[in-house]
């Protein structure tokens, strides 16, 4: 098994360092959001170079006499030079209709500091677009946004999450919805050429309605989640999809795991990572007796029938967090990083957490430092997982919260 490459989070992320444990995390809240220049995010954050942060929000934006319904923007903020404040620019605010809407699956960005996304809605027929920025030339400072495609239903419909890339420049994604059996698809968006295929619709059984996003590993195999299927609802699956053979046109699915809900885990929504290893890293929203949710790992195995054996490594309990939803990060000392969307305790809702791996390779997973939100410090309902600075901090959103209630962005010191 050859390791993963990170691109899903971005080619300027930054590797983590191992860190010393603090006995009490924080939290410090860089931006309030407000519909002015944009609200609600789901997607994760990206680093670029430079230090400063990227994402987009699903409403709001920048209102003109033109267009005075915006629907979603792109940002970037910030940190001020020799000051602790951060300074947000809306790079771009969608119009919605055919030009797209509700961008939700956070960005790529390429080494030339372009950025790509996706809509969940809008484009030329209402399903959804993948979209293209290019960053301004130094004599402007306007980001040119363009349309790379739209879909129609049948192709895919509705795309939650964000595109991954190959080392060849072709973009694959998920949609939520359409395909040949409307529950959802996994598609490519060639590099050259921008034409749309579908490598795989879902059909129900075996899973459907993707929210996370895919990763790539150095083959060119794809690995996604599911988030249910029609015969074991709030369950959902783990999916490869293998390049075609030579000589062959057809990607080859494979169910990797078919989550049985309770102790099992079940409904993931996030994207999985990988590391270096080979392992695959993922969490469920649900699963155990309360609810409560699980990460769990996928180990390479020649004895599997799919390659892979399954293991649920955590279990959360709810008095620390409960509900991971967001894509999972890894450090560079093999620890996993999330948010959760809520929490047994009445005046949170929703937290922080990162667990580490055993010793030495044998024992259990450990709790190793972990948030709860109080609805002002932090916001609350953090949908996106988050990006990991060289420090040993994750930076991330929160849905809502904050001076307006409409989410904020928040940096994690463990």
């Amino acid at each position: 098994m050859r390791p993963f490459t990170t691109i899903l989070a971005s080619c300027l992320a930054v590797a983590l360092p191992p860190v010393t444990s603090r006995a009490n995390p924080t939290v410090r809240t860089l931006l309030n959001f407000n519909t002015n220049e944009g609200a609600e995010p789901y997607g994760r954050l990206i680093f670029d170079a430079k230090g400063n942060l990227y994402g987009d929000l699903s409403i709001g934006g920048k209102a003109t006499t033109k267009h005075p319904y915006p629907d979603g923007a792109v940002f970037r903020l910030a940190p001020a030079a020799g000051k602790t404040g951060w300074t947000q620019t809306v790079l771009y605010t969608f119009k919605g209709g055919a030009d797209g809407a509700e961008p939700t699956g956070g960005l790529l960005a390429d080494s030339d500091g372009n950025l790509y996304g996706t809509t969940f809605l809008g484009g030329a027929d209402g399903d959804g677009t993948v979209f293209k920025l290019d960053k301004p030339p130094k004599h402007t400072h306007v980001w040119v946004k363009k349309t790379l495609y739209s879909f129609t239903g049948p192709d895919g419909a509705q795309p939650f999450a964000g595109l991954a890339v190959d080392s060849k420049g072709n973009f694959y994604g998920v949609t939520t919805s359409g395909g040949q059996f409307n529950q959802g698809a996994v598609f490519e968006l060639a590099a050259k050429t921008l034409t749309e295929s579908v490598l795989y619709s879902f059909q129900g059984p075996e899973g459907c309605t993707p929210y996370g996003g895919l990763v790539i590993d150095n083959a060119g195999n794809l690995y996604g989640t599911a988030s249910t299927s029609t015969t074991a609802p709030y369950a959902g699956s783990v999916f490869k999809l293998s390049p075609p053979a030579a000589g062959q046109t057809s990607w080859t699915f494979t169910q990797l795991h078919a989550f049985a809900g309770g102790a099992d885990g079940g409904s993931p929504e996030g994207a999985m990572v990988g590391s270096s290893g080979g392992d695959i890293f993922g969490a469920t929203f649900g699963g155990t007796g309360m609810g409560n949710g699980t990460v769990f790992a996928l180990t390479p195995s020649s004895g599997s029938p799919t390659g892979y054996t399954y293991q649920v490594i955590f279990t959360f309990s709810g008095a620390q967090g409960s509900n991971p939803f967001g894509d999972l990060a890894m450090d560079k000392a093999g620890r996993l990083w999330g948010p959760l969307l809520n929490s047994n305790d009445v005046n949170s809702s929703g937290g922080l957490f990162v667990i580490s791996p055993p010793t030495g390779g044998a024992g259990t997973w450990v709790q190793y430092a972990s948030y709860l939100f109080n609805g002002t410090t932090g916001g609350y309902s953090p949908y996106a997982g988050m990006a990991l600075d060289s420090a040993g901090n994750g930076y991330g959103t929160d849905f809502t919260g904050g001076n307006f209630d409409v989410g904020t962005v928040y940096k994690f010191i463990p």
